[in-house]
């Protein structure tokens, strides 16, 4: 699992870095922010796209019904682009307030 998250990141980091001059710019001033811009990266590139559940009994998520054995998927980039919850989330700042707060690599008990 390490290996494509890991090169994944990188390389989605590269990317944005060179997209991005202003940020790469802001980084070279300030290498105090690589920790920050670690974390900003992980959000940005999102290394797992989704994981998908079967529901085990009928319910209702967000209003829509859900029945046994139905499919339920988790697309982590939209949680790490959710502008209810990440201010500005279509851009990438090497100094965002709250980078660490992303889905990249899960929540809960099943945290990497």
């Amino acid at each position: 699992g390490g290996n494509d998250t890991t090169r994944n990141s990188i390389t989605g980091g590269v990317l944005a870095l060179n997209q991005n001059p202003a940020e790469y710019d802001k980084l070279r001033r300030d290498p105090t922010l690589i920790p920050n811009m670690v974390s900003e990266i992980i959000r940005w590139q999102t290394p797992i796209l989704g994981m998908r559940r079967r529901a085990m009994q009928d319910t209702k998520l967000f209003g829509k019904q859900v029945r046994k054995h139905d499919k339920v998927m988790m697309w982590y980039v939209s949680g790490n682009r959710d502008d209810e919850v990440i201010a500005d989330p279509m851009s990438f700042k090497v100094d965002r307030e709250n980078a660490r707060h992303h889905l990249s690599f899960g929540f809960g008990i099943h945290r990497c």
